[in-house]
């Protein structure tokens, strides 16, 4: 069996405010289960919750991280996360400046 190599992840996390969104990105960053931890402060975020619409000011993170780190990450998160069912989605990168994605593959090893 060959193991599937090793992919830099961008995750986004929606939170309830920019204070939970702090707490997650630091601990996401001081455990080196992601490289950085970007927080947009504002974002409006419009969904359905309980056969309601739902219109929210909430926060997004964008975290860069690696595959191997992911389920790791995820659990951090929802230990931290205030959300009944958070929004905890992995995009894997396809492409991107070599220095940089070494650079989280080295900050996450």
């Amino acid at each position: 069996m060959v193991a599937e190599p090793i992919q830099v992840l961008v995750v986004m996390v929606t939170t309830a405010s920019q204070d939970e969104a702090g707490k997650i990105a630091d601990q996401a960053v001081r455990s080196r289960l992601a490289a950085c931890a970007s927080m947009i402060p504002t974002v409006r975020s419009t969904y359905w919750w309980e056969g309601k619409i739902m219109n929210e000011q909430e926060s997004l993170l964008l975290i860069k991280t690696t595959s191997d780190k992911f389920n790791a990450l995820e659990e951090t998160i929802r230990k931290i996360h205030s959300y009944e069912v958070p929004e905890i989605i992995a995009v894997p990168v396809g492409n991107g400046f070599p220095p940089y994605l070494e650079w989280v593959h080295q900050e996450t090893s």
